[in-house]
């Protein structure tokens, strides 16, 4: 749920595979609350820029030992959501305050993670979609999006092959496909949620660090594209 306001670096070797020349890097979490208060954000930007790819970066944001029931975290995210509420006007869904409630819920990013791994190695834009899915299936609907069924259900959602995806989810070379992605985030810096960068060639521009409006994102974004003649 929290925000952090450290910035990101990139190194010389962003990445192996050939790149566009032009992308939009975005950090994200689908058990991140502010990542999906962002979404009318980041939507916004992609229907003002559709031709701008976006490429998303999971550093991994409940892992492991932090993995715990939710209702240890109860007054913490409903304080979340008020400040959520009153920042970027959202709130959360019937299904999540019912789970909630419930308390019994133990959230884990990796499994979300895979499935957003999984989905850009089928068909690379998907990853974006993916991440949207599991966020909006968590916080309005009160999912259990560590459960494949579910995971596999968003696939089907955005369009994949819901037997194709469930095979790969389930496969060791996924679960070591988002620990690689772990790492490259890590690597190149993400240690908060949401965050949306610029890149052009081996140049990196930060455009929002936590909740950003979408007016605030988009004259940020231009005013780059126009120094750099995008």
């Amino acid at each position: 749920m929290g925000r952090d306001e450290r910035t990101m670096s990139a190194p010389d070797d962003i990445a192996e595979a050939p790149r566009p020349v032009e992308e939009l890097w975005l950090a994200t979490d689908p058990l991140c609350g502010w990542c999906f208060a962002f979404r009318p954000v980041l939507a916004a930007v992609m229907a003002a820029e559709p031709s701008i790819p976006v490429r998303v970066l999971m550093g991994g944001l409940v892992l492991g030992g932090a993995a715990q029931p939710i209702a240890a975290m109860r007054d913490y995210i409903r304080e979340g959501f008020g400040r959520i509420h009153a920042l970027a006007g959202v709130d959360m869904g019937a299904g999540f305050a019912a789970l909630l409630d419930a308390g019994t819920w133990i959230g884990d990013s990796e499994p979300p993670c895979r499935a957003i791994a999984v989905a850009e190695s089928l068909v690379e834009w998907k990853a974006v979609e993916m991440a949207d899915a599991a966020s909006a299936a968590l916080y309005e609907d009160g999912l259990d999006i560590t459960d494949p069924t579910v995971l596999r259900g968003l696939a089907e959602r955005i369009g994949l092959d819901g037997d194709h995806f469930a095979a790969r989810l389930a496969s060791d070379e996924a679960r070591e496909l988002v620990q690689t992605c772990f790492a490259e985030a890590r690597a190149l810096g993400v240690t908060s949620y949401p965050l949306l960068a610029h890149r052009r060639d081996d140049t990196v521009t930060l455009l929002a660090q936590g909740w950003t409006p979408a007016a605030t994102v988009l004259a940020r974004l231009a005013a780059v594209r126009d120094r750099r003649g995008g």
